[in-house]
């Protein structure tokens, strides 16, 4: 019996609770809530998958799991707990661990409920998931320049975020490509601004209309909350990138929008809420 898989097994005999499944050597335990409401009688070979129960003992389900040993997948995550990890609907009625130790040090980098990760099933001493990056997977590269297309984060360094889309391909943001904070799990909408035979990079930043309004928002919320900030005009690019993830002539744009609707004043080097006291 392959743990993890789905296993040919026969109707050993049926049991107060359910029935026993086994080969020639093994036995199985199958719940009747597991049975998808199917009567089954001794000697009907089934298709089980095997896993294990909340008590650490191997049980047999007959319902289709969305991963198994040999095959990865997207799967959505239904629950986080900060003490172990996150788990993700595998298709089954019991929810697969994704361990912390598989994610981000940063928790708040951790996906969130109805996030999706792309995984493989592993199995030592129980069955987790541990989700894969560019070198593990099959990737592709058909999209095109212009194209758009959804995708889910599933890595993020230092130089921007890995994206996947559904159909396997391969996306690098770099960091100035995008204003947010992302989650691995995240869904985003990616344009590709440049297609090669082995890469794909994307931006996430909206067209400049709404992009300057996406930007003064970012803004005018870090003012709401600290009142002033020591960056204006004449800042350095570098400041602002720090403080905001913006490029200056992005920055400059969006104070000006806030400044003509008279949400900000300048006193020296410093930006400031509302207009200014004359």
């Amino acid at each position: 019996m392959i743990i993890g898989n789905i296993n040919k097994l026969e109707v050993v005999r049926k049991t107060d609770i359910g029935y026993m499944l086994g080969n020639k050597s093994e036995e199985v335990f199958l719940h009747a809530n597991e049975s998808k409401n199917k009567e089954l009688k001794e000697g009907d070979i089934v298709d089980a998958f095997l896993y294990y129960d909340y008590k650490g003992r191997v049980a047999a389900t007959l319902e289709t799991p969305l991963i198994r040993l040999g095959m990865d997948a997207f799967l959505k995550v239904v629950e986080v707990k900060r003490d172990l990890g996150v788990f993700v609907d595998m298709g089954i009625s019991k929810d697969l661990l994704v361990s912390k130790d598989d994610l981000s040090i940063d928790f708040h980098r951790w996906p969130q409920v109805g996030d999706m990760l792309y995984l493989r099933l592993i199995h030592k001493n129980r069955l987790t998931g541990k989700p894969l990056h560019r070198n593990d997977i099959p990737v592709r590269f058909n999209l095109k320049e212009r194209d758009f297309v959804d995708g889910f984060v599933i890595r993020i360094g230092e130089n921007g975020l890995d994206v996947l889309t559904e159909n396997l391909e391969y996306i690098f943001i770099h960091k100035t490509q995008t204003r947010d904070f992302h989650r691995l799990g995240e869904k985003v909408n990616v344009k590709i601004i440049k297609a090669y035979e082995h890469t794909l990079n994307g931006s996430l930043i909206k067209q400049k209309e709404n992009q300057i309004d996406s930007d003064a928002k970012r803004i005018y919320e870090y003012l709401k909350v600290y009142k002033k900030m020591p960056l204006g005009n004449d800042s350095s690019p570098e400041e602002i990138f720090k403080t905001f993830n913006l490029s200056k002539k992005a920055f400059k744009r969006a104070l000006g929008k806030l400044y003509k609707e008279r949400l900000i004043h300048f006193e020296g080097e410093y930006t400031k809420l509302g207009e200014k006291n004359e």
